[in-house]
């Protein structure tokens, strides 16, 4: 016997779930359909992709032209006798002048050369001493000025630039 009236939200709440549950099952049914049409998918891209990768590993890659002439250009570089120019300008140096800076300029076996040297007379003979050197073609003077003394640093006044161009072999 039952003397508690029936709620009139039981048939509601009951249909609510009913409806939940069947909508979860739904769901997941949905979900594990897009898995098995996702994974049928990626194996025929994988099919696709396996013969195209044997077959351009059979044939030559292709390379931009711009990027096999700077290669090269960085392959030749390094072909320089680097050693050798710069044991050459080391024996040239004396204490009256310094070197600051050397830039190669590959292509033209040639080195851009910024220093310092006591005295004007300091930096006309070590430009001598590299003209007499026959590992050197060319070694010309491109600028030469004096600095004030407080200026100068290492107490060499006179600041200078030349280019010394290495003998091809």
């Amino acid at each position: 016997m039952d003397f508690a009236p029936r709620s009139l939200w039981r048939r509601a709440t009951l249909l609510c779930m009913a409806l939940g549950v069947i909508g979860s099952i739904a769901a997941l049914w949905h979900r594990h359909h897009l898995l098995e049409r996702r994974a049928l998918a990626v194996s025929q891209i994988e099919a696709l992709q396996r013969p195209a990768a044997g077959a351009s590993s059979s044939r030559p890659v292709m390379f931009r032209p711009e990027a096999v002439d700077e290669a090269d250009r960085l392959v030749s570089g390094l072909q320089r006798p680097w050693e050798p120019m710069l044991n050459a300008l080391q024996a040239a140096l004396r204490d009256d002048v310094i070197v600051n800076r050397v830039q190669p300029e590959t292509d033209a076996f040639r080195l851009r050369i910024s220093g310092q040297a006591d005295s004007s007379q300091a930096f006309v003979e070590f430009v001598q001493r590299l003209q007499s050197d026959p590992l050197w073609r060319v070694v010309e003077p491109l600028s030469e000025s004096r600095q004030s003394d407080n200026a100068a640093p290492d107490g060499k006044p006179v600041a200078f630039q030349l280019t010394a161009e290495w003998r091809r072999p």
